[in-house]
């Protein structure tokens, strides 16, 4: 049983309740674990993405253009002669065109400032919902281990409560034996045995909830994790 292992208080949970270095292994440990983080993890991603789509759609609208032309080119050339006009000469040559070109709405070239800036304001509030799950997933560690923690302590004051009240019932339970004491008395002890029996056990039911609750949550063996605490 959980309980069994654990209650004790020179166990080493109680050890690592004492220094509390056990609540950031389990902190570090529920992080990497939690579904809702590594949900806002792929929410960056695809927020990142889209902004270097943004940043990159304009180029899916250029294109570049080339033609070929063939035809005369006249030139003129000046005689050595003195001769006040030119002659003129022709040959067939070909010419090359070469050109960028982009196709999009003005409205789309206008606004694509203010797409790049939503586009980089998503990835901050995604960056900013990350930074909100891990701050829950702490605060749920920290209530979780704190549970833990009082249900020990309460759990090792009934144990004791427990033995005690046992202690009285058998002292009773042989002085009305002996006709030393009366059937009031002794119903009395054990009435108060019989409490501190459901005491027990009413905490070490909350006790082993909230042990394998702040497992479940983290992720962890905590009999192994605690090991690990000096």
């Amino acid at each position: 049983m959980i309980a069994q292992s654990t209650v004790s208080s020179d166990s080493l949970l109680a050890k690592a309740f004492v220094t509390d270095q056990l609540l950031p292994l389990l902190v570090d440990s529920a992080i990497k674990y939690s579904p809702v983080v590594k949900r806002m993890s792929n929410s960056i991603n695809y927020a990142e993405e889209s902004l270097n789509l943004n940043k990159k759609s304009i180029y899916n609208s250029l294109s570049l253009n080339s033609s070929y032309n063939y035809g005369t080119n006249f030139s003129a050339i000046n005689n050595n002669l003195g001769n006040t006009l030119n002659n003129f000469t022709t040959a067939q040559t070909g010419f090359y065109n070469m050109g960028v070109s982009i196709q999009l709405p003005l409205t789309q070239i206008v606004s694509r400032k203010n797409t790049i800036r939503a586009a980089e304001a998503q990835v901050r509030i995604t960056l900013a919902d990350k930074e909100n799950s891990i701050l829950y997933v702490k605060q749920e560690v920290i209530r979780l281990y704190q549970e833990l923690k009082l249900y020990h302590r309460l759990l090792i004051i009934s144990g004791k409560n427990k033995q005690s009240a046992q202690i009285n019932f058998s002292m009773a339970e042989k002085d009305f034996i002996e006709g030393q004491s009366t059937v009031e008395q002794e119903s009395r002890v054990m009435d108060i045995y019989n409490k501190s029996v459901i005491e027990y056990e009413t905490y070490v039911n909350r006790f082993q909830t909230a042990y394998m609750q702040l497992e479940s949550y983290t992720n962890t063996n905590i009999s192994i994790l605690i090991k690990q605490v000096k």
